[in-house]
């Protein structure tokens, strides 16, 4: 295996950061492709499937082409009713991201050219995001997500995504009430989701999963299932029957 020279240059360099995110509609882009898949996604108002979603001028709002339904990527986020551009919140994201002993106020007010207010704000409520994951002894209750990540360090060849060699795994809970708690286990066998599920979920709840078969319990343990297929490229379900949505963008994005 090569060894990567310390010289080299960073796998998302700064000048590809502003190529990918030049404006803030390419921020409200990407967050549109994060939560809902894109701009083309079944109406959750009208229930027009694959329908297309047009920006509004001057505002963070994607409207249904079909029924005229509002949909803001940025609600119930950090990032709803800023006033700063988004790109300085995704370019100080991307500084937490590849600093290795982080970013104060003072860096952030350097960078971001804003007052230091606004600095320490975005700052405290970027590091308010990254600690939701402290312990409480609570179930979560209401509707909650779940999924798993795969973590540790980069190795070049190789599986990727679930099996992946050499890697931590931990399963996020969601739930959209705003906690969250994260679990390391040892495989994502159904015995082993099932019992972190049953230690953490108020029975009852309504669950949203993706469709990995191990999360078949559920129905059967009395939680509200839903699941998004993903590998068939859906990112969002509404339930008319319920009126639910189910989605798994908060865990992800967790």
């Amino acid at each position: 295996m090569t060894k990567k020279s310390p010289s080299a240059s960073p796998e998302f360099s700064v000048r590809e950061f502003f190529q990918r995110f030049p404006d803030d509609y390419a921020c409200l882009a990407h967050i549109m492709q994060v939560r809902f898949g894109g701009t083309r996604f079944d109406c959750p108002k009208c229930g027009t499937v694959d329908a297309t979603f047009h920006k509004l001028a001057k505002r963070r709002t994607f409207v249904c082409a079909s029924c005229g339904h509002h949909v803001n990527p940025t609600a119930n986020t950090i990032l709803h009713d800023t006033r700063t551009p988004l790109v300085s919140w995704f370019y100080a994201m991307y500084l937490f991201c590849t600093t290795r002993h982080g970013v104060s106020g003072k860096e952030l007010q350097r960078q971001l050219g804003v007052t230091y207010k606004t600095a320490y704000r975005i700052g405290q409520q970027i590091r308010d995001l990254t600690m939701k994951a402290q312990s409480f002894d609570a179930l979560l209750a209401g509707h909650v997500e779940l999924d798993e990540a795969y973590v540790g360090g980069r190795r070049s060849g190789g599986k990727r995504g679930r099996g992946a060699p050499g890697k931590t795994i931990v399963m996020g809970l969601a739930s959209r009430d705003g906690n969250m708690k994260a679990v390391v286990i040892p495989d994502v066998k159904k015995a082993t989701l099932r019992g972190v599920v049953l230690d953490n979920v108020e029975p009852g709840s309504v669950v949203s999963t993706d469709e990995l078969v191990s999360y078949n319990l559920l129905a059967g343990d009395w939680f509200k299932h839903g699941v998004v297929k993903h590998g068939a490229k859906e990112y969002a379900l509404y339930d008319y029957r319920s009126g639910e949505t189910f989605h798994v963008s908060t865990v992800e994005g967790f």
